[in-house]
């Protein structure tokens, strides 16, 4: 910009800078806005329960972990109940077929995922 550099320019630019920055999320930031969403509390979405409503919000909550964070398959798995990697696998197909056939549910998903 051939500007002498100056506090206020440099104040500036890193608040710009920071804005940018984005927050890492989290398998509990996940698993907090999913069970908020979907009605459910924390403790029914690592049981062993097969319930459909809280299968469903297990499944979608294992997809944003996959789709948002670092974290191995294995170690998705573990925050879920110690669940198996193949199960977050078949968790993140069945989101993803259903949001394929299935328009209130990707319209669900789709705002989970704006939150």
């Amino acid at each position: 910009m051939k500007n002498d550099i100056d506090l206020a320019m440099v104040k500036d630019i890193l608040q710009k800078l920071v804005n940018q920055t984005k927050r890492e999320i989290s398998i509990d930031d996940i698993q907090s806005i999913v069970s908020e969403n979907c009605d459910i509390d924390l403790d029914s979405m690592v049981s062993k329960s097969r319930k459909r409503d809280i299968v469903q919000a297990r499944q979608i909550s294992m997809y944003f972990a996959k789709e948002y964070t670092q974290s191995s398959l294995s170690n998705i798995g573990k925050f879920f109940g110690g669940r198996d990697h193949s199960t977050v696998i078949h968790a993140c197909n069945t989101v993803r077929d259903l949001m394929d056939t299935d328009t209130k549910f990707k319209e669900r998903v789709m705002e989970i995922e704006r939150q």
